[in-house]
């Protein structure tokens, strides 16, 4: 059977331990029998690439494969199917909605027999999932749904049967803090999302210099020797263009070695744009995952103003590399904007979401949740997102090897 996989929307959200580090990828996706084919068969080309994509990540400067928690459909957990999908890759999630029967039951026994990990997702202590936590790995508590009483003695409950705890639905760095020290070892929630304190109009000390630099970069009359000239004045930003010039990003026949040839390679708008990335992603004091998605988010509002046939591709990049800075430097968006000569159509995007610009951010904004409704209510075409999502965590791998500080 052919599929066609870029109609099937799936989007990964990242799995964190205790350092911030992500150890696994939580895989959503539109369910349909289509995306069951793609994922749950080895031997289609589908699945492949829906493995090689969803499990890869450059982490700590390194290219690297993690675990890909992946919900499956209740019709397979009875089913007593057979999986070739590979172990070591694969986290098999367990809906809370699940009708535990004893074909369920044998079919779990069977998985993990065979080698998979389980994990129970949004438990909750709801009685009828309760002869399922003994069977699983991982049990994903859900955060939004119990009393932070009844969180302490589950979590130590699980310990003491060596099934580790991550906790779900965590949606501030308050809650991160209390759920390390009841004891969960891992951690999914939109808290990586969002400011971990906002500092109304004041700018911390270690982001002025940032905020100066982006402010240089995104005056409309600047010209490329005055970027030029920018660049060079810090010699990390320079080392790190020329690294990214001569990167498999670009993939040159030979290599450029002076600002001066990487002025005339990339051209204005291409300076700048990766001359403020660097400098966004520069910022150390946040997980590696922040600096990630800044590049996901904006190389993929770049290739969809591109395959819709919007245009403004360079500020299709912008609205969604700033869409995230109030995050990267815990200061409000409103007293950001104010501080950065963007155009009006780019403020008026990533502030309110209007224009065109802004409804290809909220677009990709609920693509990022799994909002699959909002993205088909989208003027931009189902079959551009999952394409361009799939390159742009490619190329995001690409900059972060780049980008990444040399040992």
């Amino acid at each position: 059977m052919e599929q066609d996989n870029s109609q099937v929307l799936m989007v990964r959200q990242p799995i964190f331990d205790s350092k911030l580090k992500i150890v696994a990828y939580q895989l959503r996706y539109q369910y349909s029998e289509q995306a069951q084919d793609s994922l749950f068969d080895r031997d289609t080309e589908g699945s492949l690439l829906i493995m090689h994509t969803f499990t890869s990540l450059c982490q700590d400067g390194r290219v690297s494969r993690v675990p890909l928690f992946i919900p499956f459909p209740n019709n397979m957990l009875s089913d007593g199917q057979i999986l070739t999908l590979p172990q070591k890759e694969v986290v098999i999630e367990i809906g809370a909605d699940v009708e535990v029967t004893d074909e369920v039951i044998s079919h779990l026994k069977q998985l993990s027999a065979q080698g998979y990990r389980l994990a129970l997702d949004g438990f909750s202590l709801q009685p009828h999932l309760v002869p399922l936590v003994k069977l699983v790995n991982i049990v994903k508590v859900d955060f939004s749904l119990m009393h932070r009483k009844k969180i302490l003695p589950l979590v130590k409950t699980l310990s003491k049967s060596k099934i580790t705890a991550l906790a779900q639905n965590v949606d501030d760095f308050d809650t991160l803090k209390f759920c390390k020290a009841v004891g969960f070892k891992l951690f999914q929630g939109r808290f990586i999302s969002r400011p971990s304190k906002v500092l109304g109009k004041e700018v911390p000390g270690n982001s002025a210099a940032l905020l100066q630099l982006l402010s240089q970069l995104q005056r409309q009359d600047i010209t490329p020797a005055e970027i030029e000239e920018l660049i060079i004045m810090d010699p990390k930003l320079s080392f790190k263009i020329l690294r990214v010039v001569n990167s498999a990003a670009y993939r040159l026949t030979r290599p450029i070695d002076s600002m001066q040839q990487a002025v005339v390679l990339l051209g204005h708008d291409q300076l700048r744009k990766w001359a403020t990335l660097i400098t966004l992603a520069g910022n150390t004091d946040k997980p590696e995952e922040l600096p990630r998605n800044l590049l996901v988010r904006g190389r993929m509002c770049e290739l969809l103003a591109e395959s819709s046939g919007m245009g403004q591709e360079d500020s299709a990049f912008m609205v969604g590399m700033i869409s995230q800075l109030d995050v990267l430097l815990d200061v409000d968006m409103v007293s950001l904007l104010k501080q950065i000569p963007l155009e009006k159509s780019i403020k008026l995007a990533i502030a309110r979401y209007q224009g065109d610009l802004g409804a290809m951010l909220k677009a990709v904004v609920a693509f990022e949740e799994g909002d699959w409704k909002a993205v088909e209510q989208s003027n931009l075409g189902k079959e551009f997102f999952e394409v361009a999502y799939r390159h742009s965590l490619h190329w995001a791998d690409q900059a972060m090897e780049a980008l990444a500080p040399e040992e």
